[in-house]
């Protein structure tokens, strides 16, 4: 008696066990219907626009108080970086920083060149229309973002995620002269037409993605997790078949070629991106021992509060990269891995950018608060946009850790 009692328990808790990996798996709609679902997808497109109008009044009436310019702050760091671009082009050779070491080669070309075009080749104020620029590509990244959550996520609120995005720590982001706001326009393109197997547009817009930021070039490589996962060895047959996923292959990484040609007739240098980045102290070394050394500071001198928080900000991503492959969601996944993981291992610094500047980590973080009550997942956004304010402060104070 007491061991069917036991086998029956064994057998309830594995069964339980099941449904519980069978709930966490994420469901993968056919092509069909995935454009169907983006086609007839409901845009908030009134509290997309209040919720930018409410949180960037918001950060003005910071800048305000204290005196200080909102347009200027926003053109800062980076800012001044793609400002240059826009203005001369890419440099012959390293002059910039205090060690005349850096250049602006580390910077991808397609935002400057639309911020150009809005300036209407720099005769408008670039950090007036610089901001605009970044705030309507946000926008539109936002009313996509509302898309892929009819396809992928379709008990998930688009109005949480729309306040989520638009206010959460670091989202000033995306209305400084940076790429945020392009690259998630383009990332959440390509993701939705790869679920509607749309291929001749993901190839246009991962071409794109590597134009605007290096980790553009890792969604072909995200996408082979994918098809590996999906199909295991079969995928290798499925690829003669589908001559498109190769093209994508293909065409994802080409506007990276394009820039390396680009620095290469301008420096004589094609990696120039990547050398570069040694002004900034970033050098190739291991993504763990990294991590470990930046949490390290939480206890041997908490004072030192940039790594530390940075690798604090690194495990975050690691969790939430984890919850992705729970749910059996690879492409996400991989995506998140590689735009964590290959920064990780050239160091900690912003850290914190690379994780907001990659949609599918805000989506994660959007599967987690949609499996709490309604009130807690509106309190925790209230509070992140709280947090975010004393960013925004110390922003414009030109915090260096923040960069």
């Amino acid at each position: 008696m007491n061991d069917s009692t036991a086998v029956k328990a064994e057998r309830m808790g594995k069964g339980r066990l099941a449904a519980l990996g069978a709930a966490l798996i994420a469901e993968t709609p056919s092509p069909s219907d995935a454009l169907v679902r983006a086609r007839t997808a409901s845009i908030p497109w009134a509290h997309i626009l209040l919720a930018l109008v409410i949180t960037r009044l918001a950060w003005l009436a910071i800048a305000a108080h204290g005196d200080q310019s909102y347009l200027h702050a926003m053109a800062q760091f980076d800012g001044s970086w793609f400002k240059g671009i826009m203005t001369r082009g890419y440099d012959v050779e390293a002059r910039g920083m205090s060690d005349g070491d850096a250049a602006n080669w580390a910077f991808f070309p397609l935002y400057p060149a639309l911020l150009w075009l809005v300036t209407l080749g720099g005769q408008l104020d670039p950090e007036l229309m610089g901001v605009l620029l970044s705030n309507v590509l946000l926008a539109a990244a936002l009313g996509l973002g509302c898309r892929y959550l009819a396809i992928t996520r379709p008990d998930a609120s688009p109005l949480l995620f729309v306040w989520l995005v638009a206010s959460m720590p670091y989202s000033f982001y995306f209305s400084a002269l940076y790429s945020e706001s392009l690259f998630w326009l383009l990332c959440l393109a390509s993701l939705i037409d790869w679920r509607c197997q749309r291929t001749g547009r993901v190839m246009l817009w991962t071409l794109l993605l590597s134009m605007t930021r290096a980790t553009g070039v890792f969604w072909v490589i995200a996408m082979g997790i994918e098809l590996l996962a999906r199909l295991r060895l079969a995928a290798f047959a499925e690829l003669w078949r589908r001559p498109d996923w190769l093209l994508i292959g293909v065409m994802g990484p080409l506007g990276l070629f394009l820039f390396m040609a680009v620095l290469y007739h301008q420096t004589g240098d094609a990696l120039a991106f990547s050398h570069v980045q040694i002004s900034w102290g970033r050098e190739m070394g291991n993504p763990i021992v990294n991590l470990v050394q930046g949490l390290g500071y939480w206890f041997t001198a908490p004072e030192t509060l940039r790594p530390a928080w940075q690798a604090s900000m690194a495990l975050i991503g690691i969790a939430l990269i984890g919850w992705l492959g729970l749910q059996r969601r690879w492409l996400e996944m991989g995506l998140a891995a590689f735009t964590l993981f290959i920064p990780l291992a050239t160091g900690l610094d912003a850290i914190p950018r690379y994780l907001i500047g990659m949609p599918v980590f805000v989506l994660a973080l959007l599967d987690l608060l949609t499996r709490l009550p309604s009130r807690l997942a509106w309190g925790l956004v209230a509070l992140g946009a709280l947090f975010n304010l004393w960013l925004v402060e110390n922003w414009y104070d030109a915090a260096f850790w923040l960069v």
